[in-house]
């Protein structure tokens, strides 16, 4: 009889964290503290997080905080590597909106939620993100109706041979499929230091620039402390 109930208990562990649906999708929020609350809007988001881990959520969850760009001092969060299907089965969406109303609205506003899919022939390397230190991140707005020439170019200059003795570069790309304006692809690049950072190599076709009507360059800061990793 232990022994049954010891392999149940196992089993509703191993159920309670269930890894969700491989697939392209990710959601991406970004986060303003209220003047002068930034120390407890981090606060609060922790106490958020312990929410997740208590219902024990099967999403793993990453954190930055920008340092560099028009957003400094804000902070982003997102989820990785799902099948659409998985975003009609949150954890407990309903405790999820009640503990953020409890523990981060009332130091910080929410300024975006965006669901983006992963350009797979436009990468290279593997899927971001990881834990590097920095995340550097470039979002080009092309316009309408150029959404595929834009897309065309992109792989074009993932497949094209390298041509210069540095190592391969290794990016990400994914489109804004609803969520905010159209036309947006997001360029995201795991670097160690900052000063790599500084000095990443182009990846951006000439074809592609072309088609490009607006770029916002950023860097962040990975944030452990602000991140979610659900136990196997």
């Amino acid at each position: 009889m232990k022994q049954l109930l010891a392999a149940s208990l196992l089993l509703l562990s191993a159920q309670a964290f269930a890894q969700p649906a491989a697939g392209p999708f990710a959601r991406m929020v970004v986060i303003q503290p209220k003047p002068g609350q930034s120390a407890a809007f981090e606060q609060g988001y922790q106490r958020h997080l312990a929410w997740h881990k208590g219902v024990s959520d099967g999403w793993t969850w990453h954190g930055w905080s920008f340092v560099l760009g028009d957003r400094l001092g804000m902070f982003m969060d997102g989820t990785f590597g799902h099948a659409a299907a998985n975003f009609d089965a949150a954890v407990q969406p309903a405790g999820d909106a009640a503990d953020n109303a409890a523990n981060v609205v009332p130091y910080a506003d929410f300024l975006s939620h965006g669901v983006f899919r992963r350009l797979d022939t436009a990468s290279v390397g593997q899927p971001l993100p990881d834990a590097s230190p920095w995340l550097a991140m470039a979002t080009y707005t092309v316009a309408p109706g150029e959404e595929t020439a834009f897309e065309r170019q992109l792989v074009a200059g993932a497949t094209a041979p390298a041509n210069s003795g540095r190592a391969a570069p290794r990016f990400t790309w994914y489109r804004l499929q609803i969520g905010g304006a159209g036309g947006q692809y997001v360029l995201m690049r795991a670097v160690p230091s900052f000063g790599a950072a500084v000095d990443l190599p182009e990846v951006l076709p000439p074809g592609a620039r072309a088609l490009v009507r607006g770029v916002r360059m950023e860097l962040l800061r990975y944030r452990a402390d602000m991140s979610y990793f659900p136990k196997g």
